[in-house]
């Protein structure tokens, strides 16, 4: 009889850890967050220096750009409010063991679901005609992503790869819709028809941006914590992450948590895709995602899946992206420099653990030289 590794065993955790790697500590969370922001902001200083500027005062402009008062507080927040939802159920994904590549193409698809339940269903009174509107965006997005997630638990077909494709397929039908079949007549660019005022949420602070939506993506971020965290269901998702034999050798239907676990994840990117329609754009367009669904990837594996840290690094990105449009208004860094910066703190996070098991080696070795 084979025995069942539990998801410990098979990490190969022993319980030997140095204490560089006790990762479940605060102090060491916030070393590891530490070393990923010093490392950011290491790379920004080289770059804003090969372009000729000083480096602090050219980042101190950046930032009061994005963090100067409310104003701009209010108008960083609201670019990130779909990135939130995004990462979330990105995340929410990750924990499970499911990786969720396709999540660009479920931002597409559910903010193709709004601006159709925006369009031709009402105006209805604001409050429904809404509920009507995330609910059309998250099905869409939901049912491409359990679709994908059913592909994987049943059939064995790599996740990773079906999301990534269907990034395209998704795209482009959307695009054939909006410049073809539902195209607005009075526009010249692939546009759908300008949802009704009824299903937009409202601003609630003028020229910022900032939307009634802000109330909505708060509720899903704890929902979406509590989901992962505090609940069973989450739990055998994470057990399924963790270690699918161990899980199913408990009792745990892991093809079950597989196909629910992509479903939630792909309805809440679609709510995201809802929210570039009812809180910004108010029709579809072909250029609507602008990589949020990319960026919510790259996010929530910067934050290890983990719902309270995807949020804190969403928050960063979206005063980092800010921050670099800033840049560019005050000198000639291109507003590309985020993408760059973002770039180098994904490699520091990938790289931290390793880092971290050098130190924890060269104490060993020190601790050691030193009990001779």
């Amino acid at each position: 009889m084979t025995a069942v590794q539990t998801p410990a065993e098979e990490r190969g955790d022993t319980g030997r850890r140095g204490p560089w790697l006790r990762l479940g500590s605060w102090r060491d969370r916030l070393t590891s967050a530490g070393f990923v922001l010093v490392a950011g902001l290491l790379a920004a200083v080289v770059l804003i220096q090969l372009e000729g500027y000083a480096p602090l005062p050219t980042i101190q402009a950046g930032l009061e750009y994005a963090l100067g008062d409310g104003t701009s507080i209010a108008r960083t927040l609201a670019w990130g409010l779909p990135l939130y939802v995004a990462a979330i159920g990105v995340a929410i994904a990750f924990r499970s063991g499911m990786f969720n590549i396709g999540a660009e193409g479920q931002v597409y698809g559910g903010a193709m679901g709004a601006a159709l339940a925006g369009a031709y269903i009402g105006p209805l009174f604001a409050p429904t005609h809404l509920a009507v509107v995330v609910l059309a965006s998250a099905l869409v997005g939901g049912l491409i992503a359990a679709g994908l997630g059913w592909l994987r638990a049943v059939w064995g077909v790599d996740e990773v790869l079906s999301t990534l494709l269907s990034n395209y397929v998704i795209i482009l039908f959307c695009t054939y819709l909006a410049t073809g079949p539902l195209r607005d007549p009075t526009r010249q660019s692939g546009t759908t028809r300008e949802v009704a005022d009824t299903a937009r949420f409202g601003e609630i602070l003028p020229r910022t941006g900032l939307s009634a939506a802000v109330f909505l993506v708060v509720a899903i971020c704890v929902l979406g914590w509590w989901l992962s965290e505090r609940t069973v269901t989450g739990y055998r998702w994470r057990m399924t992450g963790e270690s699918p034999a161990f899980a199913s050798a408990v009792g745990i239907d892991v093809r079950r948590s597989r196909i629910a676990s992509m479903a939630i994840s792909g309805a809440l990117c679609g709510v995201a895709g809802g929210l570039l329609v009812a809180a910004s754009q108010g029709r579809f367009w072909t250029e609507i995602g602008s990589g949020i669904g990319w960026d919510a990837v790259l996010v929530a594996l910067i934050g290890r899946a983990r719902p309270v840290a995807t949020v804190v690094w969403v928050t960063l990105y979206c005063v980092m992206r800010s921050a670099a449009r800033g840049l560019e208004q005050v000198s000639t860094v291109p507003s590309e420099l985020s993408l760059i910066l973002i770039s180098a703190i994904i490699i520091a996070a990938a790289a931290r653990a390793g880092v971290f098991s050098q130190f924890a080696a060269l104490q060993r070795r020190l601790a050691t030289w030193k009990g001779r």
